[in-house]
């Protein structure tokens, strides 16, 4: 019999079926994105009148693959290829009251609204990729 050796994103085989998870954990990905960004922008409107105070927002961007792990022997498992950093800047820009508050209420909830259009979009992809792979898994009903 002989070894099989999947290459590319992880497969969940059965037998000579292979199912493509890869899209269901870059959904997880932006969803867990998504939510963090909000708890950063909401705390940013809480601090509203909050004297001295600096907006924060995340930003998430790709790795370019050079932390990625080597496979130096054949046994040893690939990384998952390129990933996803997240990291928190400064977004008061120049604009601060007299107290030294930077942040601005409409571009705040702005941003708030923009991200949560962006979760629930991939929310529901992810609960459409979900229902067809339940639908596959069934009997077609």
């Amino acid at each position: 019999m002989s070894e099989r050796i999947w290459i590319g994103p992880a497969l969940a085989a059965v037998g000579d079926v292979a199912v493509d998870l890869s899209t269901i954990d870059s959904l997880e990905s932006a969803l867990t994105y998504h939510r963090e960004r909000h708890t950063v922008l909401a705390g940013n409107v809480a601090n509203l009148d909050t004297p001295g105070y600096r907006p924060l927002d995340l930003q998430r961007r790709s790795t370019d693959g050079a932390s990625n792990l080597a496979v130096t022997e054949p046994g040893h498992l690939a990384s998952a290829g390129p990933s996803d950093l997240v990291t928190s800047f400064d977004d008061g820009g120049s604009l601060q009251g007299s107290d030294g508050n930077a942040v601005s209420l409409e571009r705040e909830l702005a941003k708030i609204d923009a991200n949560r259009a962006r979760y629930a979009t991939s929310a529901e992809l992810v609960s459409r990729r979900l229902a067809l792979l339940r639908y596959a898994a069934g009997d077609g009903t």
